[in-house]
C-alpha cells in the first residue's frame, strides 16, 4: 500500500505535533488500512455491530500506525503496543529508535493524534453538540468552582464551554497516564467570564500548573479539542492527514 505521508516528519525535542484526520465512508480507504493493523486489531473492528463504527476503528488505528511509522521510518504493520496498567496505550520502543510519546482521539467523525519525544502528552477531541445530561456529568466529574463558573452561562455559551473545558480536563489526565473516568474531578481550571481556561490545580496542588501547559485546539470545524504537554513546550505544529495526502 502505498503510504500518504510522503515526507518523513521531523520532531525535536520539546516540539509537539499534532495531526487531524477526517474519517470517511470509503470501502477502499479502509481496506487499505486494516490491511496494516494486527490479528487483534482486526477482531475488534470485526465485534461492532454496525458497519460505520466498524469503519471509523479501523480507520483510525490504521490512520495512528500510518503516522507512527513515518516518524521510525518503520513498516506501520510493524509497530507493537501495549498498555500501562492504567490502560493507556503507548508504542513499544525499537532498537536504536527514537521515544516516541502520543495520544489519540476520536469524536465522531474527526480522530486527532498529538506525537511527542520522550515526554508524556495527551489530547481530546469532542465534536461540539447539544448534550441534554451535561448538568449530571457537571455534578459527577467538575469541581464545584467549574460547575459554578458554567452555570453562569447560558445557551450556545455554556455549552461551547462545557466541550472546552471537558477537553481540557481530559487532556490533562490523559498526559498524566491516568484512568480518566475516575480522575476528571481531581484536576481544576479556572473559567473567565469571556471562556478562556487556565489550569489551577490537581487535588488542590497548584504547583502543577507550573509544570503543564494545556492548549485549545480550534483546527476542526465543529469541533473543540485541547492538548496537555509537560513544559516546556517549544512549539505546536498542526498537520493533516487524508486519504491521499498530507495537507
Amino acid at each position: 500500500m502505498c503510504n500518504p505521508c510522503v515526507d518523513r516528519p521531523a520532531l525535536s525535542i520539546g516540539e509537539i505535533h499534532v495531526w487531524t484526520a477526517h474519517l470517511v465512508d470509503e470501502y477502499r480507504a479502509t481496506a487499505d488500512l486494516l490491511a496494516i493493523l494486527t490479528r487483534e486489531e482486526s477482531a475488534q473492528a470485526a465485534q461492532f455491530s454496525f458497519e460505520r463504527d466498524r469503519m471509523r476503528f479501523i480507520q483510525a488505528h490504521g490512520i495512528v500506525r500510518e503516522i507512527l511509522s513515518n516518524y521510525l521510518d518503520a513498516d506501520a504493520a510493524t509497530l507493537v503496543f501495549a498498555r500501562t496498567h492504567h490502560g493507556k496505550p503507548y508504542l513499544v520502543p525499537r532498537a536504536n529508535g527514537p521515544h516516541l510519546e502520543f495520544s489519540v482521539s476520536r469524536s465522531s467523525d474527526c480522530c486527532m493524534l498529538a506525537v511527542q519525544l520522550d515526554h508524556s502528552i495527551g489530547i481530546d477531541v469532542e465534536k461540539v453538540r447539544d448534550l441534554p445530561q451535561a448538568i449530571d456529568i457537571v455534578q459527577s466529574y467538575f469541581t464545584p468552582a467549574e460547575s459554578k463558573a458554567l452555570s453562569a452561562l447560558r445557551g450556545a455559551a455554556r455549552r461551547d464551554a462545557f466541550f472546552a473545558l471537558w477537553t481540557h480536563k481530559e487532556a490533562t489526565v490523559k498526559g498524566l497516564g491516568i484512568s480518566v473516568a475516575a480522575h476528571l474531578g481531581r484536576v481544576e481550571f479556572d473559567l473567565d467570564p469571556i471562556g478562556g481556561l487556565r489550569l489551577v490545580a490537581w487535588d488542590g496542588d497548584q504547583s502543577v500548573a507550573q509544570k503543564w501547559s494545556v492548549l485549545r485546539l480550534d483546527h476542526a470545524p465543529g469541533y473543540v479539542a485541547a492538548v496537555a504537554g509537560a513544559h516546556p513546550i517549544r512549539s505546536l505544529v498542526l498537520r493533516n492527514w487524508s486519504h491521499t495526502g498530507v495537507d
